[in-house]
Protein backbone atom coordinates (compact mmCIF):
# COMPACT_ATOMS: atom_id res chain seq x y z
CA UNK A 1 0.00 0.00 0.00
CA UNK A 2 2.78 2.42 0.92
CA UNK A 3 4.71 1.71 -2.27
CA UNK A 4 1.63 2.43 -4.38
CA UNK A 5 0.67 5.51 -2.37
CA UNK A 6 4.14 7.05 -2.44
CA UNK A 7 5.42 5.74 -5.77
CA UNK A 8 7.45 8.40 -7.59
CA UNK A 9 7.84 10.50 -4.45
CA UNK A 10 10.80 11.02 -2.18
CA UNK A 11 10.08 9.98 1.39
CA UNK A 12 11.56 8.49 4.50
CA UNK A 13 9.99 5.21 5.54
CA UNK A 14 10.08 4.28 9.19
CA UNK A 15 9.06 0.85 10.36
CA UNK A 16 8.40 0.94 14.09
CA UNK A 17 9.37 -2.73 14.24
CA UNK A 18 12.97 -1.63 13.64
CA UNK A 19 13.00 0.62 16.70
CA UNK A 20 12.72 0.08 20.41
CA UNK A 21 9.90 2.06 21.99
CA UNK A 22 9.09 1.15 25.57
CA UNK A 23 5.57 1.13 26.96
CA UNK A 24 4.43 4.35 28.47
CA UNK A 25 4.55 4.67 32.23
CA UNK A 26 2.01 7.37 33.00
CA UNK A 27 3.69 9.80 35.37
CA UNK A 28 1.48 12.83 34.75
CA UNK A 29 0.25 12.87 38.34
CA UNK A 30 3.54 11.98 40.04
CA UNK A 31 5.65 14.53 41.87
CA UNK A 32 8.91 15.43 40.19
CA UNK A 33 10.31 14.96 36.72
CA UNK A 34 9.14 12.43 34.17
CA UNK A 35 11.53 9.47 34.09
CA UNK A 36 11.63 7.91 30.64
CA UNK A 37 13.47 4.71 29.88
CA UNK A 38 16.18 5.09 27.25
CA UNK A 39 14.89 3.95 23.88
CA UNK A 40 14.39 5.18 20.30
CA UNK A 41 11.31 7.29 21.05
CA UNK A 42 13.13 10.68 21.07
CA UNK A 43 14.76 9.89 17.71
CA UNK A 44 11.39 8.92 16.22
CA UNK A 45 9.75 12.07 17.56
CA UNK A 46 12.46 14.23 15.98
CA UNK A 47 11.66 12.61 12.62
CA UNK A 48 7.92 13.01 13.15
CA UNK A 49 8.33 16.70 14.03
CA UNK A 50 10.27 17.33 10.81
CA UNK A 51 7.64 15.72 8.56
CA UNK A 52 4.91 17.69 6.81
CA UNK A 53 3.02 14.57 5.74
CA UNK A 54 2.81 11.45 7.90
CA UNK A 55 1.48 8.14 6.61
CA UNK A 56 0.39 5.74 9.31
CA UNK A 57 -0.08 2.17 8.14
CA UNK A 58 -1.46 -0.57 10.33
CA UNK A 59 -3.09 -3.94 10.11
CA UNK A 60 -6.34 -4.41 11.98
CA UNK A 61 -5.45 -6.31 15.14
CA UNK A 62 -8.41 -7.19 17.33
CA UNK A 63 -10.42 -4.31 15.86
CA UNK A 64 -7.74 -1.71 16.54
CA UNK A 65 -4.36 -0.52 15.36
CA UNK A 66 -1.30 -2.68 15.88
CA UNK A 67 0.18 -2.72 19.38
CA UNK A 68 3.48 -1.27 18.24
CA UNK A 69 1.76 1.74 16.67
CA UNK A 70 -0.56 2.16 19.67
CA UNK A 71 2.45 2.09 21.99
CA UNK A 72 4.14 4.84 19.95
CA UNK A 73 0.99 6.97 19.97
CA UNK A 74 0.56 6.40 23.73
CA UNK A 75 4.04 7.79 24.30
CA UNK A 76 2.89 11.14 22.92
CA UNK A 77 1.43 11.70 26.39
CA UNK A 78 5.02 11.78 27.60
CA UNK A 79 5.86 14.46 25.03
CA UNK A 80 2.83 16.47 26.09
CA UNK A 81 4.03 16.29 29.70
CA UNK A 82 7.71 16.98 29.09
CA UNK A 83 7.72 19.48 26.19
CA UNK A 84 5.84 22.65 27.01
CA UNK A 85 5.05 23.50 23.38
CA UNK A 86 4.69 20.00 21.96
CA UNK A 87 1.24 20.53 20.43
CA UNK A 88 2.34 23.76 18.76
CA UNK A 89 5.51 22.12 17.42
CA UNK A 90 3.64 19.25 15.76
CA UNK A 91 0.57 21.22 14.61
CA UNK A 92 -0.34 21.57 10.96
CA UNK A 93 0.74 18.17 9.67
CA UNK A 94 -1.15 16.23 7.06
CA UNK A 95 -1.92 12.59 7.79
CA UNK A 96 -2.84 9.68 5.56
CA UNK A 97 -4.06 6.51 7.24
CA UNK A 98 -3.70 3.09 5.65
CA UNK A 99 -5.48 0.15 7.25
CA UNK A 100 -5.56 -3.46 6.07
CA UNK A 101 -7.33 -6.53 7.36
CA UNK A 102 -9.50 -9.46 6.45
CA UNK A 103 -12.98 -10.38 7.64
CA UNK A 104 -14.87 -7.26 6.55
CA UNK A 105 -12.08 -4.69 7.10
CA UNK A 106 -14.03 -1.72 5.72
CA UNK A 107 -16.48 -2.05 8.58
CA UNK A 108 -14.08 -3.29 11.28
CA UNK A 109 -11.45 -0.67 10.40
CA UNK A 110 -13.83 2.24 11.04
CA UNK A 111 -12.92 2.53 14.75
CA UNK A 112 -9.27 3.01 13.77
CA UNK A 113 -10.26 5.79 11.37
CA UNK A 114 -12.36 7.40 14.11
CA UNK A 115 -9.49 7.13 16.59
CA UNK A 116 -7.09 8.81 14.17
CA UNK A 117 -9.70 11.48 13.50
CA UNK A 118 -9.73 12.33 17.20
CA UNK A 119 -5.92 12.22 17.38
CA UNK A 120 -5.67 14.57 14.41
CA UNK A 121 -8.25 16.95 15.87
CA UNK A 122 -6.37 17.06 19.18
CA UNK A 123 -2.98 17.71 17.56
CA UNK A 124 -4.32 20.12 14.91
CA UNK A 125 -3.45 17.72 12.11
CA UNK A 126 -5.46 17.22 8.95
CA UNK A 127 -6.50 13.64 8.19
CA UNK A 128 -6.40 14.11 4.42
CA UNK A 129 -7.08 10.55 3.30
CA UNK A 130 -7.82 7.08 4.58
CA UNK A 131 -7.70 3.78 2.74
CA UNK A 132 -9.03 0.58 4.24
CA UNK A 133 -7.98 -2.45 2.23
CA UNK A 134 -8.69 -6.14 2.33
CA UNK A 135 -5.85 -8.60 2.69
CA UNK A 136 -5.01 -11.57 4.86
CA UNK A 137 -1.45 -12.37 3.75
CA UNK A 138 1.40 -10.17 2.52
CA UNK A 139 0.69 -8.78 -0.96
CA UNK A 140 -3.03 -9.76 -0.82
CA UNK A 141 -3.90 -6.08 -0.78
CA UNK A 142 -2.72 -5.79 -4.39
CA UNK A 143 -5.84 -7.71 -5.43
CA UNK A 144 -8.14 -5.20 -3.70
CA UNK A 145 -8.90 -3.16 -6.81
CA UNK A 146 -10.83 -0.44 -4.95
CA UNK A 147 -8.02 0.16 -2.48
CA UNK A 148 -5.34 0.15 -5.15
CA UNK A 149 -7.32 2.61 -7.29
CA UNK A 150 -7.77 4.91 -4.28
CA UNK A 151 -4.04 4.72 -3.48
CA UNK A 152 -3.18 5.65 -7.06
CA UNK A 153 -5.67 8.51 -6.96
CA UNK A 154 -4.12 9.90 -3.77
CA UNK A 155 -0.62 9.40 -5.23
CA UNK A 156 -1.51 11.60 -8.20
CA UNK A 157 -2.60 14.38 -5.85
CA UNK A 158 0.65 14.06 -3.87
CA UNK A 159 2.90 14.33 -6.92
CA UNK A 160 3.85 17.97 -7.12
CA UNK A 161 6.90 19.64 -8.68
CA UNK A 162 9.91 19.30 -6.41
CA UNK A 163 8.57 16.23 -4.65
CA UNK A 164 9.58 13.71 -7.27
CA UNK A 165 12.41 11.19 -6.88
Amino acid sequence: MIQTLLGGLKYTQISLANYQVHDIVDQRHDDGDWHAKPDDYPKLMTKLMMADLIVFATPIYWYGMSGILKNFVDRWSESLATHQHFKEQVAGKQVILLVVGSDNPRMKGRPIVSEFGYICDFLDWQLTATVIAEGHRPQDVTTDQNAMARLNQINQKLIIPGNMK
